[in-house]
């Protein structure tokens, strides 16, 4: 596959996924999907801004760029073919580094959340505090009773964090398969560059020389044919 179609597939990949993570972190802030009274009552985590900031505004920007490469104009570097693909593949690579950095904020955010567990107000001491400890609720239903307040909680916590947990991870691949694509396409060039503007296209693909070898044949018998010009002085 041409790398620049393969990027515009993982950029139209990361939309939907970016979208969910906005929501998700979204909905974090109505525990239980109730509006709670004091703001200080929300786990720590929710208001890192993992789903938010990592997952979603960082993630657009790779995306976006990713979608473009597809159409990128390869003429674009000082009428070179060749350098205008290459310099927006590596570019590419620069935002899907970015786009690692900020999935994998979200998926660290969203780790230490879920083992932490929800902030609530726990039955021993009638006090607002995290009565879990190293996950030890995950696999007991049974103690989820020690968060009184609000109401569901721990399942409204454990399934959010763990939807931005999954998009973080799927995010992390995707932008990594970006950096091997773009560094791809920087060292070797996009085949859909080939003869496009002319006749330096990038690399030597069978079709490209397919083009050049039509056009210099054209260019040939175009030189053959004389001038109307050339006829009438012949002429007088």
């Amino acid at each position: 596959m041409c790398t620049g179609s393969c990027a515009k597939c993982l950029g139209g990949t990361l939309i939907p996924l970016a979208v969910f993570g906005l929501l998700a972190n979204i909905l974090l802030f109505f525990p239980g999907g109730k509006v709670i009274d004091d703001n200080d009552h929300l786990s720590d985590e929710v208001w890192y801004f993992g789903g938010i900031l990592g997952s979603g505004v960082l993630m657009i920007f790779p995306a976006l760029v990713f979608l473009g490469l597809k159409n990128n104009d390869c003429c674009g570097c000082c009428g070179n073919e060749g350098c205008g693909k290459r310099f927006a593949m590596f570019t590419s690579t620069i935002f899907a580094v970015i786009g690692v950095l900020g999935a994998g904020y979200s998926f660290i955010v969203s780790a230490v959340s879920i083992n932490r567990g929800p902030k609530c107000l726990m039955s021993q001491n009638n006090t607002w505090g995290y009565p879990f400890h190293e996950g030890n609720y995950l696999g007991n239903p049974d103690i989820w009773s020690k968060c009184q307040k609000p109401s569901d909680v721990v399942p409204w916590n454990l399934t959010l964090f763990s939807i931005l947990l999954i998009v973080g991870a799927v995010q992390i691949i995707i932008c990594a398969i970006q950096v091997i694509n773009g560094l791809l396409g920087t060292l070797c060039g996009d085949c859909q560059c080939c003869g496009c503007c002319g006749d330096s296209g990038v690399g030597d693909f069978p079709g490209s020389l397919v083009v050049k070898t039509l056009r210099f044949h054209r260019r040939k018998s175009t030189s053959l044919i004389p001038s109307q010009g050339s006829i009438v002085r012949s002429c007088m």
